[in-house]
């Protein structure tokens, strides 16, 4: 098959008939998930006002961080005090659980009362969205050319909306992860590997990234990896102080082997769309709910491990293992998910009617990923299901052949 197909003219366009009624279903499904998301956002707003968003706990800690009290960053007690007299009053505190170097990135914003900082912070990840965009968009000439506004239904992917609803940093590691996409391409691993290390303050997501990156040999993403990483913990130990930083390593051990924290705050597990999730969901409290996920997300890197993607393909493979494999993850996390939908989307509009293996399942798995959160919007209590079409994308990414479709291309 040609490296560089020409890009698809389907049976509906050359008819002439049938495009406008596909592009007419399809703006209109995106006009009520535009409904949807105004309807989220502005029922968010009583939360906003109450304090009872996970902003917050960024918020206090970035104050913590400015004012000199960065030693009691990951203590309870003092991120409770800090919450109730700058946020507003709860039972227990919203516990900031990130390395401490991210809490630099909320020190401005705490120079603001809580409610504009709330909102400043809302503007600063809705202009990082557009930067996202432009980064991937170069990846996106097929989608671009069967619909020309395609691309930019981005924006009504429903984690966004959870992100910029929670005041969460989802959105900054995507446009991290965009932006090693474009310097892979540029063949600047290294440089891809340093932002990739920079949202380590997603550490459950961008570790699995950096070991199967090793797996693959790809030395100079590892070194600028592991070189930022280095940087990064040495500014966290400075930040928070041994003790703290000690005590912080501990208690994301704690969360990684059992259901809950150190202040006996439970994880909802079934509303985790990964394995851990599913496990959880299938098995109850059963014993064999932990091994069988250590298990399931061991597999899912070895195999992923023996893999041999060139190029970006490395980056459509990796994201998704990193989601599927993370044993701590909420609907917000899931915009990283983004890139390897419509790459995988656009990839597939420009195979025109070639065949290849699997080529039906990896499409409808990416469909369903990004349809899933909507619909499970409605029904929280059964995200994990989230995790099945994941599971398909990952393992029919892993298993597509260098012959099988073209690698994706930069337009």
């Amino acid at each position: 098959m040609d490296s560089n197909p020409e890009l698809p003219v389907t049976e509906g366009t050359a008819s002439g008939k049938r495009a406008p009624v596909y592009s007419t279903v399809l703006a209109l499904a995106l006009a009520a998930a535009a409904l949807l998301l105004l309807f989220v956002q502005l029922a968010s707003l009583p939360n906003v006002r109450d304090g009872h968003v996970d902003f917050r706990n960024l918020y206090a800690a970035g104050y913590m961080v400015r004012t000199g009290q960065g030693h009691e960053i990951y203590d309870a007690t003092a991120q409770k005090t800090f919450q109730d007299k700058l946020v507003s009053r709860a039972d227990v505190p919203l516990l900031f659980i990130r390395p401490a170097y991210q809490a630099l990135l909320f020190a401005p914003f705490s120079l603001l009362p809580f409610l504009p900082a709330y909102f400043a912070f809302f503007t600063f990840n809705l202009a990082i969205l557009p930067l996202s965009y432009l980064l991937v968009r170069p990846y996106l000439a097929n989608l671009s050319r069967a619909l020309p506004w395609l691309p930019v239904a981005m924006f009504l992917y429903i984690p966004i909306a959870a992100a910029l609803m929670q005041g969460q940093d989802s959105i900054i590691l995507l446009a991290l992860l965009a932006g090693a996409l474009a310097c892979i391409e540029r063949d600047r691993e290294y440089l891809a590997g340093v932002l990739v290390a920079f949202g380590l303050f997603k550490f459950q997501l961008v570790i699995p990234i950096a070991v199967l990156f090793l797996a693959w040999r790809r030395w100079r993403f590892s070194a600028g990896f592991a070189g930022a990483a280095a940087v990064l913990a040495a500014v966290s130990i400075w930040i928070a102080g041994i003790e703290q930083s000690v005590h912080y390593f501990r208690s994301m051990m704690q969360v990684s082997v059992s259901q809950g924290i150190d202040n006996g705050v439970p994880l909802r597990m079934n509303i985790m769309a990964n394995l851990h999730g599913a496990a959880h969901a299938i098995l109850g409290q059963s014993s064999l709910a932990l091994p069988l996920t250590i298990a399931a997300s061991a597999a899912t890197m070895i195999y992923c491990a023996i893999r041999r993607p060139h190029g970006v393909d490395a980056l459509l493979i990796a994201i998704p293992a990193s989601v599927l494999v993370s044993y701590y993850l909420f609907v917000h996390d899931l915009c990283i998910l983004l890139i390897p939908i419509l790459l995988t989307l656009d990839r597939l509009a420009g195979a025109g009617k070639a065949k290849y293996r699997f080529g039906r399942t990896q499409a409808i798995a990416a469909v369903l990923m990004f349809a899933a959160p909507a619909c499970l919007s409605f029904a929280t209590n059964q995200f994990w299901i989230a995790s099945l079409p994941l599971i398909a994308l990952t393992f029919t990414a892993a298993m597509r052949r260098s012959t099988d479709l073209p690698e994706v291309a930069c337009a």
